[in-house]
């Protein structure tokens, strides 16, 4: 590291202090060098190709099937699929005699009894 510090003191004091038209002179001889090192190495062109056009489609891809279809489909499906069947089943149900419903709580009682007895803990 003392070494790399020296040796890029030197190019500086001679770039930029002994011989300022040095640099001028260096990137027109240099000119693929010069261009490589200005653009930063291409680091950002290099990291948007690899990570982040891929963050991007990956993350457009979990928007549009993963959201969109799935969990919005789904609620969806449910709401406008389930739903309406169990209410025309739940207006059938309902014919409006009071025999019928009371009938229905003897049925729901019997079987909640029977449950209880087998597996409610019932010795």
């Amino acid at each position: 590291p003392f070494i790399a510090m020296l040796i890029g003191l030197v190019t500086a004091l001679w770039f930029y202090v002994w011989d300022p038209s040095m640099p001028k002179r260096v990137a027109e001889t240099n000119r693929p060098l010069y261009l490589f090192l200005l653009n930063k190495w291409y680091f950002d062109e290099i990291f948007d190709f690899l990570l982040v056009r891929p963050a991007k489609a990956l993350g457009q891809l979990l928007w549009k099937r993963g959201d969109g279809d799935v969990i919005d489909g789904s609620i969806n499906g449910v709401a406008m699929g389930l739903i309406p069947r169990l209410t025309r089943a739940a207006g059938r149900a309902q014919s409006g005699y009071i025999f019928t419903y009371a009938f229905a709580m003897v049925i729901g009682i019997a079987v909640l009894v029977t449950w209880m007895t087998m597996f409610g803990g019932a010795n």
